[in-house]
């Protein structure tokens, strides 16, 4: 079976939802009940190996629960 690798982008966002995350100590599972996912889906997306990846509406509901901007978790220019 054939998985699809993720893109940059979002290896770039995944990881800085995780360092948002860890910084404000909050658990993967405290996160993904705060925006309706499994723990395990959080999981997955924090693993490069993983083709799980969050949406916009993820990174909406994120930022509004670690009270920062959607934008932190976006690069400042194209990858």
């Amino acid at each position: 079976m054939f998985v699809k690798q993720k893109s940059q982008f979002d290896l770039y966002v995944s990881s800085a939802v995780r360092k948002m995350r860890i910084a404000k100590e909050v658990t993967q599972a405290d996160l993904a009940f705060e925006i309706g996912v499994s723990d395990g889906f959080i999981s997955q997306v924090e693993s490069p190996k993983s083709p799980s990846k969050y949406n916009l509406n993820h990174l909406n509901k994120i930022a509004r629960y670690l009270n920062c901007s959607p934008r932190d978790f976006l690069p400042e220019k194209p990858l």
